[in-house]
């Protein structure tokens, strides 16, 4: 499916994607971590459809591990349930707080699917190949090196089973298989470096006054997103400043949820995360439009 946001400045991407972000790792309001989760849950679904099915096979296990070991390690709060036969208490609130980190990070983890989706290599060297080069280069290859690791990985095990003997193979013989895979996949990855090294190198990469292609151009459109985005997260940064949405884990749960100036923060909050699915919901309209009035 046709991604509009992805369309626009690669300045406007990355100013979103640091703001839902940001707020995403610093609010841990119950409200909001909600709200960041499913926010991120229906991008995420947007962009990459039932290939979001593979993340949360990893990150669902995750959430559940980090809501059950915090109260392990974490007894602190005054509502005790019960006690470990260790003797430490089992409370309510680090329960509670272990559920809410574990929120955090899968709202977190989708953004970033996210972000390794719209914000692409050419991007990040448009953004910042200028400003500090080694560093762009840098972020582009880390960007780009997961999903072409993954790929190679699958062709490598495809060609290593051609070589196998049928039928279920011994615990030390998948051993051997899985160690040679591992020293084919670190040779790839070593001379892949290489090859990339020298080809920036020698395209003068990073050389003082080297022009590059641009493709991408500052239109109104992206002046009216970009202010939007700058003006929303003034406010609710402005908001949280000011004490507005303060809650409290420890020793009890303390604040305030519900109320008027939570809900304009929520309202806020919602319209900012939400910035690239409005998008697209308002390009699908006009399209529309345009197609009914032919």
């Amino acid at each position: 499916m046709r991604d509009s946001f992805s369309d626009r400045h690669p300045l406007v991407n990355f100013l979103f994607f640091a703001a839902a972000v940001t707020f995403s790792m610093f609010v841990m309001q119950p409200v909001c971590l909600g709200l960041s989760l499913v926010c991120a849950s229906a991008y995420a679904v947007y962009l990459n459809g039932s290939a979001v099915r593979r993340t949360l096979r990893w990150l669902i296990p995750t959430a559940v591990l980090i809501t059950l070991v915090n109260p392990l390690f974490n007894h602190r709060g005054e509502t005790i349930l019960t006690y470990f036969p260790w003797g430490n208490p089992l409370t309510l609130e680090s329960m509670l707080y272990g559920f809410a980190s574990a929120l955090l990070i899968c709202a977190v983890a989708l953004w970033f699917s996210c972000v390794n989706r719209v914000m692409t290599s050419d991007k990040l060297v448009f953004l910042f190949g200028r400003v500090a080069p080694s560093l762009s280069l840098v972020l582009s290859m880390a960007l780009r090196f997961v999903p072409r690791f993954s790929e190679q990985l699958r062709q490598v095990k495809q060609a290593q089973a051609c070589f196998l003997p049928r039928g279920k193979q011994h615990v030390i013989q998948r051993l051997q298989t899985g160690l040679h895979i591992f020293g084919i996949m670190v040779s790839w990855s070593l001379e892949n470096a290489i090859d990339t090294s020298d080809s920036m190198k020698s395209r003068g990469y990073g050389l003082k006054g080297r022009t590059s292609y641009a493709r991408y151009s500052f239109h109104g459109r992206d002046a009216v997103i970009l202010a939007a985005i700058l003006t929303e997260s003034a406010a609710l940064a402005g908001m949280l400043w000011s004490g507005m949405l303060r809650y409290r884990w420890f020793p009890s749960l303390r604040g305030e949820l519900i109320g008027a100036p939570s809900a304009v923060f929520y309202v806020l909050y919602a319209a900012l995360l939400l910035t690239p699915l409005l998008i697209n919901i308002g390009e699908a309209i006009e399209w529309k439009r345009l197609r009914s009035s032919i």
